[in-house]
């Protein structure tokens, strides 16, 4: 099992998402028109979409769902999914860090990777990986600045092109 997800860090808080935050959260959502329309179709989604996507994302076991809140102001800055261990490659996997459009750029997304891919050396995980989708490659450049690494691009029939990136814990 393993240790805790810090409730923590310099300037984020961590909360496990609830039921009652998806209200809140399709703010964050909606305020990345552009990711939803690549992620559902559509460039604003409903709660039912907040809703559905936490459930598709607890239903793998070890997943977590994780409200960040600026430490500061306690505002909800954005949401982040991941998981211990991909049933489909057994590797640890981020499925998602989506931050508020007036939260973006303010080095937010960097300090809980800092967070994240510590919490997993902490637990004994040698590699973190993530998938971009095709659509939104401009997070590329972003994320190989944070030491990740293209490794694959796959198709995938739900998103279409993926590309996959790794991220060496030492």
């Amino acid at each position: 099992m393993p240790s805790p997800f810090p409730a923590s860090s310099q300037h984020l808080l961590y909360f496990p998402v609830e039921e009652s935050d998806f209200d809140e959260l399709l703010s964050v959502y909606n305020s990345n028109p552009d990711y939803m329309e690549y992620a559902y179709g559509k460039r604003e989604v409903t709660v039912q979409t907040v809703e559905s996507d936490h459930a598709e994302n607890l239903a793998m076991e070890d997943s977590y769902s994780i409200l960040l809140r600026s430490r500061s102001t306690r505002d909800l800055v954005g949401i982040a999914q991941f998981i211990l261990r991909n049933p489909r490659d057994g590797n640890p996997w981020l499925g998602l860090i989506m931050l508020h459009k007036d939260h973006q750029g303010k080095g937010y997304a960097q300090h809980f990777l800092d967070t994240l891919i510590a919490w997993y050396k902490e637990n004994g995980y040698t590699s973190l990986h993530l998938g971009v989708l095709d659509k939104n490659r401009g997070v590329v450049p972003f994320y190989e600045k944070c030491g990740f690494r293209v490794y694959e691009e796959r198709m995938t029939e739900k998103l279409g092109l993926v590309i996959c990136m790794a991220y060496d814990i030492k």
